[in-house]
This record gives structure tokens, sequence and C-alpha cells, in this order.
């Protein structure tokens, strides 16, 4: 398949020039493409390089890959997850607890999944309209009587919108507000969209622990904006709005809520902005230094897979991947784990039985781990590796080792099962 792909020379926020690599890469395939037969050829890898905005300060890819090839036949669902469900539940009370609206308040929620958020308004009155550029997860939204609009979100969709949604009180846009190559449009679709005195809440996952915990996970051809208060604020700034709130979370090991109002309106920004801005500076995040650890955790890391490359290739034994993950393809490619996994365990019904992007592997379920049981299991869902590893103490019991891949490389034997888990 021929993808089209294309390299920015500007930033993705202000279009300056002056823009520098802080951390190389190699280039990995789209991670959430599954074939339900053997790939006729090896999925084309693209760059990931991130680079550092001189200017306004914005961690970024800079590469692009079709924005429809990426979003087509998307597996996420938010609905899936108790925990999402959870944190939107208590964001949408959030919101209503401090922020006033008018007796019927309209919301569109841009990248809305599967309506999700939107429900949690809707039981709070809000009248909600959403809009997603992935047909399988918009589908399941209209399932459940959440009107949703197909579509990449930016300025030119607003006449495709309902009349009734096209002013509104409240836009969010969760996890998207770095998944687009066309951000003026984005932040220019809200401008029109939301009323003089309208709310916008906006949650990415934030610079701040993607550099403190080695998050190399995150770090993919979707999220193409890796976001400090600072880029974040002055993109605000430089499109008429200003921040006024913050709410840090632990949603992929850390995010963060940005609660932003036109810069006419006459809310006040809370303390915890102008000391989120100040602690960036004063701490270093914002000149692109710190990623110069990021990478030595990288080559240490690979350092450590290539002598368990050498123990199983010299012993004949055999490795698989838990999860097929979106990130799976980072990790294995950064860390030198290529040419070695035998296959993919993963139960989700739309991957397990078909073929991963990366080096054409098998997806199985987990049920294959007993009837042939390998030597070495490496946790490539990162996110839930201390979950995976407790899951598969019977595993782990019966002799064979979890591989562990952050917060650190770690190798779990029944000998160390029980000091690990108590550590993490």
């Amino acid at each position: 398949m021929n993808i089209r792909h294309w390299k920015r020379d500007t930033c993705r926020l202000c279009s300056s020039k002056s823009l520098e690599k802080v951390l190389n890469l190699k280039p990995v395939p789209i991670g959430e493409k599954y074939s339900s037969s053997p790939f006729d050829i090896e999925s084309e890898r693209f760059p990931i390089d991130l680079y550092n905005c001189r200017d306004c300060s914005c961690i970024q890819v800079l590469d692009n890959v079709d924005q429809e090839f990426l979003w087509s036949e998307y597996t996420y669902f938010s609905g899936q997850t108790d925990s999402i469900i959870d944190h939107q539940e208590d964001f949408s009370e959030y919101v209503c607890d401090n922020f006033q609206f008018n007796d019927t308040p309209k919301v569109i929620d841009i990248g809305s999944n599967d309506g999700t958020l939107l429900k949690a308004f809707e039981r709070r009155g809000f009248d909600i309209f959403g809009v997603d550029p992935a047909e399988t997860v918009a589908s399941a939204a209209e399932q459940q009587g959440v009107k949703t609009l197909v579509a990449l979100f930016s300025d030119k969709i607003i006449d495709d919108l309902p009349p009734s949604f096209q002013k509104v009180d409240l836009i969010t846009a969760f996890n998207v507000f770095a998944h687009s190559d066309d951000m003026q449009g984005m932040i220019s679709g809200v401008s029109k969209l939301l009323n003089p005195n309208g709310l916008f809440c906006f949650e990415v996952q934030y610079l701040v622990p993607i550099l403190d915990k080695y998050l190399l996970g995150t770090i993919f051809h979707e999220h193409m904006i890796h976001y400090s208060v600072t880029s974040a604020n002055n993109f605000m700034k430089a499109n008429g709005f200003k921040i006024i709130d913050l709410q840090f979370n632990n949603i992929q090991k850390g995010s963060i809520i940005i609660f932003a109002t036109r810069a006419s309106n006459s809310l006040f920004a809370k303390e915890v902005v102008n000391k989120t801005l100040a602690n960036e500076e004063a701490d270093g995040y914002l000149d692109g230094s710190k990623f110069k650890a990021f990478d030595q955790y990288i080559q240490d890391t690979r350092s450590k897979i290539s002598d368990l490359k050498s123990e199983i290739a010299n012993n004949g034994k055999k490795i698989c991947g838990f999860g097929a993950a979106r990130s799976g393809p980072t990790l294995a490619v950064q860390f030198g784990l290529e040419n070695i996994i035998s296959y993919l365990i993963d139960d989700h019904p739309s991957k397990c039985g078909k073929f991963a992007p990366f080096e054409n592997l098998e997806v199985r379920p987990s049920d294959s781990i007993k009837e042939n049981p390998p030597e070495y299991i490496v946790v490539l869902a990162w996110i839930h590796t201390k979950r995976i590893i407790k899951n598969n103490k019977e595993y782990i019991d019966q002799g064979g080792t979890m591989i562990a891949l952050w917060p650190e490389y770690k190798e779990i034997s029944k000998e160390n099962f029980n000091q690990w888990l108590e550590i993490h």
C-alpha cells in the first residue's frame, strides 16, 4: 500500500522554522493496522523523531502520515475501560460544579469516540453532539443515541454541523488536541463555535511526566505534539484564548486537562496556572535538554536487550510479545526487539487472530501461553505492565520469565516476582 507521508519544516503551533531535533528515533510502522491474513510485504516505517520549537517551546513530531489512513479502523473505545468512564464522569461533574452555564447548555466533543464523555454531560442537562474521524467509534456512538459527524475537526467542517450546534457553550477535546496536522484549523474551529463566555477544555499527555518517567511508549505517529503548559499557553494566547485552570491526572501515566476561555472573558487564572508555567521554565523542561537523559535510558535498555537476544539465539529459546498495542512498535524498534519475537498475545476482538504490521506477527489469544509456553514474554502494552505480570503468575511459577520494559528493564521470574510487585 502506498501511504502518503510528508515532513513539515515549520512548528505545528506557531509556524516558526526555528526547530531543533531533541530525540533521534528509529522509524516505526503504524501500530493499529491489522490484517486477517499475512501481509504480502513488510509494512512501511515512518520517522517519529522529536523536535523542539525554540520560539514557542512545542515538542513535536514533524513527520505526517495520511490522516484518513491513521484513523480508519480505529480499535479504541472509551466505554470499554472503567477507569476512563470514571475519569470522564469526574471531569463532567467538576465542570458543572465550577463553571456557570445557561439553563440549556450545549456541548461539542472533538474526537468524541463512542460518546462516553458526551453521555456524562447529557446526564447533567447538556444537549450533546460529537465529531470524530473514525467510522468504527462514531457508529458505536450513534447506536447509543449520540449524534456524531464523521470528520476531522477543523474550521472547514463548521457548516456540516447542525445549525443548532454552530454556537455552543462548552467544547471538549480529550486526547485529540495533539493529533492533527492542522492545529490552526482546529483552534479556529473552536473559536468560531464557542459562545463569548464559553469554555474550551482539552486533555493531552503532559511533557513533564513524559520526560521524568521516560514514557517512550507515548511517542508514535498519532501523537504529533507533546504539550507543556507553556507551549499550550503560547498557542492559546496567540489565538485569543487564555488558560484559567489545570487538572493533572495519571491517564497514560501523566496527562493534564487544560481549561481555556476567550481572553476577553472576566474569569481569572487560578494560581496553579502561573505556578506551573514558572516551574516548567525553572526546572528546565522547555529547552529540550532533558531529552539527553531520555536518550540514555533508551540506549541502556537497548544494551540489556542485546544481551537477552544473544541468550535467546544461542540457546534456541522463544520470546513472544504481550499486547498488540499502538505503542508496541515504538518500544520494539527503539529497544532492539526486532527479529526475535515469535508472535503477539492480545485478547482484543479487533486484533486477535489477525496479523500485526510490525514484522507480520500473528496475534494469538492469551490462552496460547498455556498451550505452548515460550521461555520469555516481553510486555509491549507498557501502561498495563503490572496488571499483565500479576495476571500471569501461573506462567511465571511454572518457570517462565516476563520482561518489563517500563518503568525500567527487568526480567521477572518466580524468584523475584513478589519483590517486583511490592516495588511497583
